[in-house]
C-alpha cells in the first residue's frame, strides 16, 4: 500500500499540484486503499460505498472522488470504474466585513508585526498562504505594489497595498536581504498559516462582530469594497488572481447587496 501511495504523491508533485491538494488527495487515497483491503468487492462497488461515507459533506465527497479518479489515471493506468453525478453544490455568498468592522478587528491586534500582517491580508486581498510566503523582494514600497509569485494555478500576479502601510512596510524591510521572508516569527522562521489564522481568531473574540471571520473573509472584503468604489471586475479578477471571471462575479452581487443595505430607510 505504502508503495502505491508514494508513487501517487510523487506523480502529484511532478504535475505541480499544490501542497494542500497533495496532502488532501494522499489522505483520501490512503483511506480508500485501507477500506478496499477490508472490503474486497468489485472496484465500482468499493468506490461507491467508500464515497457514500461522505454523505454529509458533498465537498469532501467531491475531493475524495477526484483523488481516486486521479489515482487510477496516474498509478493504476486505467480509467476510474465509477463516476458520480455532478450534483449541484450549495452556493454560498462569501462573508464580508464592512470597513468599520475591519478597523475594529485590527484595533484588537496590539503586536505591530501581527497588525501589519492582518492589515495586508485586507489591503492587498492576499490568500494567507501568499502572505506567509512573501519575500522582501516582492514588495515595491514606492509603487505600493506586491508581486505574488507562483501562487494558486502556478501563476504570478501583481496586487496593491494601502498608502497607510507604506512606512510600516518600509521599516520592516529595511536592512533585510531580498530573499528573506517579509514576516519572520520570533524564531526567525517563516510563519505558519495556522499562526496567522489564530491571530485573527484571537482578535475576533475581542470584538462584538457577530459574523464568521477568517483570513479569507478579509480577501472577500477587499474585493467587495473595491467593487463598491467603482473598480471594474476585470481589474479585481487580476488583483485576486482568479482563473475565471465567474469566480469574481460574485462580488458584483455582494457590492449591490451592501449598497441596498446602505440606502435602506431602516
Amino acid at each position: 500500500m505504502h508503495e502505491l501511495i508514494n508513487i501517487f504523491i510523487i506523480e502529484l508533485k511532478n504535475h505541480n499540484y499544490a501542497r494542500n491538494t497533495i496532502k488532501a488527495y494522499g489522505k483520501h487515497v490512503r483511506n480508500f486503499i485501507e477500506y478496499s483491503e477490508k472490503n474486497p468487492w468489485e472496484p465500482e462497488m468499493r468506490i461507491r460505498m467508500f464515497l457514500d461515507s461522505f454523505s454529509d459533506s458533498f465537498e469532501q465527497k467531491r475531493i475524495a472522488f477526484n483523488a481516486i479518479k486521479l489515482f487510477y489515471k496516474m498509478v493504476i493506468k486505467k480509467k476510474c470504474p465509477y463516476s458520480i453525478d455532478k450534483a449541484k453544490r450549495r452556493k454560498r455568498l462569501p462573508g464580508i466585513l464592512n470597513k468599520e468592522e475591519i478597523l475594529t478587528l485590527l484595533s484588537k491586534i496590539k503586536n505591530k508585526k501581527h497588525y501589519l500582517m492582518i492589515a495586508l491580508l485586507y489591503a492587498s486581498g492576499l490568500r494567507v498562504s501568499e502572505l506567509v510566503s512573501l519575500k522582501v523582494k516582492d514588495v515595491d514600497v514606492s509603487a505600493l505594489t506586491i508581486h505574488i509569485r507562483n501562487s494558486k494555478h502556478h501563476k504570478d500576479r501583481i496586487t496593491v497595498f494601502s498608502e497607510k502601510l507604506r512606512n510600516n512596510l518600509a521599516e520592516l524591510i529595511k536592512n533585510k536581504m531580498p530573499e528573506e521572508y517579509l514576516f519572520l516569527s520570533m524564531y526567525e522562521k517563516k510563519y505558519a498559516v495556522r499562526t496567522v489564522q489564530q491571530i485573527i481568531e484571537t482578535a475576533h473574540l475581542k470584538t462584538h462582530i457577530n459574523k464568521r471571520v477568517t483570513c479569507h473573509t478579509l480577501r472577500h472584503s477587499f474585493a467587495t469594497h473595491l467593487k463598491e468604489s467603482g473598480v471594474d471586475l476585470k481589474s479585481i479578477q487580476s488583483l485576486l488572481g482568479h482563473k475565471s471571471i465567474k469566480t469574481t462575479t460574485v462580488y458584483i452581487h455582494l457590492a449591490d447587496m451592501v449598497a441596498k443595505i446602505i440606502k435602506s430607510p431602516l
